[in-house]
């Protein structure tokens, strides 16, 4: 992330896809772990809905204590690949909350 982009933070991507799905480790957890890559104290995982038969099956968000670090796509075929996910975030202000109403939660 370039010094001119706006910081993905931990509200935004709440606003944008709800609580994940899965959680594991936390915002307070001291110990440090490595997976594709990155090191992250904290990892988000989100199901992604099927909506044909490219789409990823999971999005993977890595936080280190309040920081982003680095977003993940698992792909159907298994392969992780590297994502950026401002473009699905465009628009969405990080300080304020909606909670999702069933069937309108932005998951592609």
């Amino acid at each position: 992330m370039s010094a001119n982009e706006p910081a993905i933070r931990r509200n935004l991507i709440v606003q944008g896809w709800g609580t994940p799905q899965v959680t594991i480790g936390s915002l307070n957890e001291p110990r440090e772990r490595s997976e594709n890559g990155v090191t992250f104290n904290e990892k988000w995982v989100y199901r992604v809905p099927q909506h044909g038969t490219e789409a990823a099956r999971e999005r993977i968000i890595y936080w280190l204590r309040y920081d982003f670090v680095a977003a993940f796509l698992v792909e159907p075929d298994g392969r992780v690949v590297r994502a950026d996910p401002r473009t699905l975030l465009v628009g969405l202000r990080d300080r304020l909350y909606h909670p999702p109403t069933r069937g309108d939660r932005a998951d592609a």
